[in-house]
């Protein structure tokens, strides 16, 4: 039995290398190498790598003692859920009127996720004006940020044990518990560690929404998710400013939070229709794990928990200097320099250990696994890939996001909001509607480049450089816009909005078509997630910081300390001024808006620079012409193991 697997699984091996290697596939060579796209044409990627069922029943899994199927014994690498949905004789696809209400649940789940930051760039200034803490603005923010950061690998995890229905159904629970106490928040201390527990569902919100959406239809009808899961992400992205925006104007920033309660609890209800043992409700040898089986020592073995942990760790003490160094402290301050250092030693802790159980002596799936240092291509995809709905198996599972691109994005996000009623003085609402250029130019940009992209030969590689060019013009001129304080705001702001959101959708749309081609499918989760979250939460606390310490250190001269206290708890008490310092007071202001979008074309140069890490030309290692032939074997030693 085992001599003839062996045989069938290494016939399979070679034919997946044979077909990786025809030299018009979608390769890494077509994408980035401009002499092979000429002869691009299309073959299913999904074919390439589909696992034949007597192999990946044979190799990933077990066959009991009795003869039937055991598919609680799974090597940590193999995707079981997914071969077995993907098998007609095993599962049974989810039709009617349940498909329609999961579709209806993980459609909610991603835009309850997706509008949180959209949602606060237009209700900060409210939020932080009532509470007294505007210097703390950043925190409301990235405490979200950063633990949704942290969780998102291991929600995963935890739905491999316990299953899909109970985790997503315990996540977004978290998530409306902590948003009606967000909504409760006397204090920015309280608001910011509701704001924290709400990051921990939220991670588990949207990673159930994306691994159920594709396991629940065959593969001709992927297509049809990924439109209503990029429906729900363009329409949160849309709505968000001016749902924030309009509740804090018209009634309290308070109901911003308490709105989306009865919302979360709908969603809740919705996800009690899963059927039980999803996605194996179908398949007549599915074991289930009893409950004393899913908490034991084996299972929970299973999750990296340290790296987590250091991951967390690491990622908030950067930020808590990033926020506060400057203003509660100095950056010279032994506190800062004390911060700084144990973030580096975390951070060191957090690569060794990801080194470590990379291995494969370690049943852990790491967070960040060894291998992606040693793929240059597949770095540079991590430093630019944004998160959307993909078209196969192994890419619908888990999305990819981008490190760079989800800093100046959510940056804009919630800058351009603040500077609107700070200075210019407009209700939340119409900062809301201000912001709809930036966001509409970001959506339909990534719609047309991923059409352009299929219908013509130019080469991604062309375009993922343009839109990057065109980012970084639009942030240039944002960063030179006047500074003298007006009660008209500038006509050429929304200009700038339309070419950053036209650069940053073309980044976002061409890149959903890379990580496939130049990463094995297995590699497609853990660090991909939560890289663009990551990068969103790092820029904005630099953002952050920024402004504050421009805020400190020009009006130090000009008003009181007193004065200066009281603006940076509400922004609202620049309009007591006398009507000379008031216009000193906004220009300042200005100035600090001005060289946050200057930070964020620094790190626009970055996402050119990360473009030569993407660029093939002529003849490289590992392939003919340049192709990179990606093959899934446990055994590759060329990638150092796992």
């Amino acid at each position: 039995m085992d001599g003839a697997n062996d045989e069938r699984r290494s016939s399979w091996r070679m034919s997946r290398m044979s077909r990786a290697s025809r030299p018009y596939s979608w390769t890494w060579e077509a994408f980035a190498n401009p002499q092979a796209w000429s002869n691009f044409e299309t073959t299913p990627i999904h074919e390439l790598w589909q696992v034949p069922e007597e192999i990946g029943r044979n190799s990933v899994a077990n066959t009991s003692t009795d003869g039937e199927f055991d598919t609680r014994k799974v090597y940590k690498d193999a995707h079981i859920e997914n071969i077995e949905a993907q098998d007609p004789n095993t599962s049974q696809y989810v039709t009617g009127a349940r498909l329609k209400l999961m579709s209806l649940g993980c459609m909610l789940m991603m835009f309850l996720v997706n509008i949180e930051v959209p949602v606060m760039g237009t209700s900060l200034i409210a939020i932080t004006d009532d509470l007294h803490g505007f210097r703390q603005q950043g925190w409301v923010v990235t405490g979200y940020l950063v633990t949704y950061t942290s969780m998102v690998i291991i929600w995963s995890k935890i739905s491999d044990i316990f299953g899909r229905k109970p985790v997503a159904i315990l996540s977004m629970a978290i998530f409306t518990v902590s948003t009606a106490a967000c909504g409760t928040a006397q204090t920015m201390t309280q608001l910011v560690i509701f704001r924290a527990f709400k990051g921990i569902g939220g991670a588990g919100g949207v990673c159930m929404a994306l691994v159920m959406a594709y396991e629940m239809v065959p593969k001709h009808k992927y297509p049809i998710m990924g439109v209503q899961v990029a429906a729900a992400v363009a329409l949160a992205s849309l709505v968000g400013p001016i749902l924030g925006g309009g509740i804090s104007e018209r009634w309290n920033w308070r109901w911003v939070f308490l709105v989306m309660v009865p919302a979360g609890a709908l969603t809740i209800a919705i996800l009690t229709f899963i059927p039980k043992n999803f996605p194996h409700q179908g398949n007549k040898n599915y074991v289930a794990l009893k409950w004393w089986e899913k908490f034991s020592l084996s299972s929970l073995a299973r999750f990296d928990l340290i790296g987590a942990f250091l991951l967390l760790g690491w990622t908030l003490l950067l930020v808590t200097v990033l926020l506060e160094a400057g203003t509660e402290f100095a950056w010279s301050s032994t506190t800062s320099i004390a911060l700084l250092c144990i973030a580096g030693v975390l951070f060191i802790l957090f690569m060794v250990n990801e080194n470590i159980i990379t291995k494969d002596t370690w049943i852990q799936e790491p967070i960040f696994p060894w291998r992606f240092l040693k793929n240059r291509p597949w770095m540079g995809t991590l430093l630019q890939v944004h998160p959307y709905p993909l078209q196969e198996p192994e890419k619908a599972n888990f999305p990819s996001i981008s490190l760079l691109s989800g800093i100046p994005y959510t940056t804009i996000t919630i800058a351009i909001p603040q500077k609107l009623q700070t200075v210019y003085g407009v209700t939340p609402l119409q900062a809301g509607i201000c912001l709809i250029p930036f966001n509409l130019l970001i959506t339909i940009s990534a719609a047309i480049i991923n059409i352009f992209v299929m219908a013509t030969r130019i080469p991604p590689i062309y375009l993922l450089l343009a839109g990057s060019l065109i980012q970084l013009t639009g942030l240039i001129l944002f960063s030179t816009l006047p500074t003298t304080a007006s009660a008209v705001i500038p006509s050429a702001m929304y200009g700038y909005q339309v070419m950053t959101g036209w650069g940053i959708g073309m980044i976002f749309g061409i890149t959903l078509l890379l990580p496939p081609h130049v990463v094995e499918p297995r590699d497609l989760g853990g660090a991909l997630l939560q890289s663009r979250v990551l990068g969103g939460a790092l820029g904005l606390s630099i953002a952050s910081a920024v402004l504050n310490n421009s805020l400190t250190s020009n009006l130090r001269d000009i008003i009181s300390s007193n004065q200066l206290a009281t603006l940076l708890q509400n922004t609202q008490a620049v309009r007591l001024f006398s009507e000379e310092v008031k216009g000193v007071v906004l220009s300042v202001f200005l100035e600090g808006y001005n060289k946050q979008m200057r930070i964020m074309v620094g790190f626009t140069v970055l996402q050119v620079v990360v473009c030569g890490l993407l660029w093939r030309g002529g003849k490289v290692e590992g392939g003919e012409r340049g192709q990179i032939r990606v093959v899934v074997e446990k055994e590759n030693a060329g990638n150092g193991g796992k």
